[in-house]
């Protein structure tokens, strides 16, 4: 089966800015062209790992001299490199043909309600450095801080020409912060600076590098597509658990985003709160909860509590909150299943990998028991990154602007 070469890239994925001033969807700026058969090998070598330039050509339905154009161009670029032949039975060795990790590097920003992370990565996504800011509630200032001494920090850990390899910077954040300001308990006035925030452009000025913005939950979405457990699922719906609750939707193998970037957008949902009257499920499903929980019997010490590798000291409001966290997740999920028909849904949170299994293997019994005549039943998928995801997400969209297709 040939390797399809995709002519569209990022493009398909743009949004104007809308009328409220922030993002639509993922914001891309303009990046240098790049062939769609160099884009596609480069993606190719991504997915599947060192493959020889013969096996190259073959899938990419290309002449053995036009693939050995492209790769040496590549290489010369410092984008992929030769490995050592391989001899086999008959005829001339093979030469594996695979990424440079140093061939291009990108910042990835996650700015969360409770804490921000900033990552550098390389071309395969492996995180080389990281640094983290917590906070009361976010602020653009302190996000725009925390990017420039980040930046200024990663740089020293790349050589001078190291430095004009990285792509960009991506950020993850949640739309429309200033709406939530009586679950942040931030000042008015501090959260209002959110909504007229041009977040791309603000950016790209504090960092000098092209900047992409994009909802948090759509990018952890792509971050766990890409690097996590869900990376060889083609179709899927993404849960994460955080200080409010996030999600994402992949179809055919690209994350799907939506007319105003909010696709899977399960905080949003309408269910029914402990009185009986509708709310947001943001509302009785999030570490938020479990956060005032904590604050009420141990004030001042909630945050502290739910940052600890593992939780220990509230087990009976863990045990509480995993089963009331975990029916508004079931119920999501064959949401998700019953509107978009799909095969399984992968469930993360930025709580330790212990509470995570305990939380999931609630979710897997009670969708059990849901009524589900009329669709099939998913498959329940554990996330493997955590509160990174968004970050690896984020931080790779300047690359695959850059670099790759979807």
């Amino acid at each position: 089966m040939l390797y399809k070469a995709p002519l569209a890239t990022l493009r398909a994925e743009e949004h104007e800015m809308n009328d409220e001033g922030r993002s639509a969807a993922i914001a891309v700026p303009s990046t240098p062209e790049r062939s769609a058969n160099e884009r596609a090998i480069l993606n190719m070598l991504r997915q599947d790992g060192p493959t020889p330039a013969a096996e190259i050509a073959r899938r990419m339905g290309l002449s053995a001299q036009s693939a050995s154009v492209i790769t040496r161009k590549l290489e010369a670029e410092g984008l992929v490199l030769r490995g050592s032949p391989v001899r086999g039975k008959i005829g001339k060795p093979s030469t594996p043909i695979q990424l440079d990790p140093a061939g291009a590097f990108a910042i990835g920003l996650r700015i969360g309600r409770r804490r921000s992370d900033l990552i550098l990565i390389d071309l395969e996504g492996r995180v080389l450095g990281q640094k983290t800011a917590t906070y009361a509630y976010p602020t653009p200032a302190s996000c725009l801080d925390l990017a420039r001494a980040g930046l200024a920090e990663f740089k020293q850990m790349l050589s001078a020409d190291q430095h004009e390899r990285i792509a960009g910077i991506g950020i993850g954040m949640p739309f429309d912060l200033w709406n939530w300001l009586d679950l942040l308990g931030a000042p008015r006035a501090e959260m209002q600076a959110w909504h007229d925030f041009p977040a791309q452009d603000a950016f790209a000025e504090a960092t000098g590098l092209p900047a992409f913005v994009g909802n948090d939950g759509s990018l952890a979405c792509h971050g766990e597509h890409l690097f996590g457990g869900a990376r060889h699922l083609p179709d899927f719906g993404y849960i994460f658990v955080g200080a409010f609750l996030g999600g994402g939707i992949v179809l055919d193998g690209r994350l799907y985003l939506g007319a105003g970037g909010n696709a899977g957008a399960l905080a949003s949902l309408p269910v029914p709160g402990a009185d009986g009257r509708m709310t947001q499920m943001l509302e009785v499903a999030s570490i938020h909860q479990l956060e005032r929980r904590l604050e009420a019997r141990m004030p001042g010490n909630g945050q502290r509590l739910l940052q600890q590798p593992a939780w220990a000291g509230f087990d009976d409001l863990e045990a509480t909150w995993i089963e009331e966290t975990a029916r508004q997740l079931a119920s999501a999920t064959v949401t998700l299943v019953a509107v978009l028909d799909l095969p399984s849904v992968v469930i993360d949170g930025s709580f330790p990998a212990e509470v995570r299994q305990k939380l999931i293997a609630r979710v897997e019994t009670l969708v059990a028991q849901v009524d589900t005549r009329g669709i099939r039943r998913p498959q329940i998928v554990s996330g493997t990154l955590g509160i990174t995801a968004c970050a690896l997400g984020a931080g790779y969209r300047p690359i695959v602007a850059r670099y790759l297709v979807e």
